[in-house]
């Protein structure tokens, strides 16, 4: 099993550069580019691989000029273009450096603040309006995609206690795995595929009360990368694991061993990071490779 380090696990890790340094010097070489940085002028591949590491990306890298939320279900058209060129930009940035898989999030029925919160009163889209928007997206960059050799995976939305509105998620689209066989229904492409995110899917499956595990075994086979982090079950924390943390039942499984496992826990010093490492391979019983 792959496993794998996101740069936004570190704390005060703005500069991606400067996260790499130090992850290159306690020998993580299995690394996720984040979505937590701060735009850099010049992401030349040659930057990269003098860490001599092997990469995936996620979502909102390389980071834009200037910061916006990418909604690929938007009803804005500036933001729906600007949000399709960002992720356009992630995979050519991926095919210069020879990533195979770019991992991004899912949309939204009404565009969010710069903190992914949305207001109460603020219009929402019709649901099938807005998931006709997001497939038509997501042809077109998996058309894009194809073509330079990278394959793409959704990140499953995370309804956190902040997000519902009257015990129903109002704002969230591919919170249940039914959207998620909707879109392979209508793009068949064997290179669309799910990043399982276990941090998101613990608070979204309380607030909608639905199985967790119902939902893994619908998507099991379109898994193309998980996340792991915790938090406490109402809220999306991307708190560090424990022993007894339910990821670890999941990622054990025999179905997922091939796939790169990314540790999210956000905002921690190195020492924790190198730590929730050698908990993860001391539990599974691998070695990270």
């Amino acid at each position: 099993m792959p496993l794998f380090v996101s740069t936004s696990c570190l704390a005060n890790g703005s500069n991606v550069f400067d996260v790499l340094k130090t992850y290159a010097r306690v020998g993580l070489r299995n690394i996720e580019l984040g979505a937590s940085h701060k735009y850099v002028d010049s992401l030349s591949p040659t930057k990269f691989k003098q860490y001599d590491s092997r990469f995936i990306a996620h979502h909102y890298f390389p980071p834009p000029r200037e910061p916006f939320v990418v909604n690929l279900a938007s009803q804005d058209p500036m933001i729906l273009n600007r949000s399709k060129a960002q992720i356009k930009r992630s995979i050519e940035f991926c095919h210069s450096l020879g990533i195979k898989l770019f991992t991004f999030h899912a949309g939204f029925r009404a565009d969010p603040d710069d903190k992914l919160r949305f207001s109460q009163e603020q219009p929402v889209a019709p649901y099938e309006i807005v998931f006709n928007t997001f497939v038509n997206s997501i042809k077109e960059i998996d058309s894009y995609a194809r073509k330079k050799g990278v394959r793409i995976a959704i990140e499953n939305n995370v309804l956190s206690e902040y997000n519902v509105v009257n015990g129903q998620n109002r704002f969230l689209l591919f919170c249940e795995a039914e959207d998620f066989e909707k879109l392979w229904e209508r793009i068949p492409s064997a290179n669309v595929g799910i990043l399982l995110d276990l941090g998101h899917l613990k608070p979204t499956s309380h607030w909608l009360d639905f199985d967790k595990y119902k939902f893994i075994e619908k998507v099991r086979d379109r898994v193309f990368a998980i996340h792991i982090h915790d938090n406490n079950g109402l809220v999306d924390e991307h708190k560090k694991l424990d022993a007894t943390s339910w990821c670890f039942e999941v990622i054990g499984r025999k179905c997922f061993i091939k796939l790169p496992i990314v540790l999210e826990s956000t905002r921690l010093p190195i020492d924790e990071i190198i730590q929730q490492v050698s908990l993860i391979e001391k539990i599974l019983g691998k070695e990270q490779y």
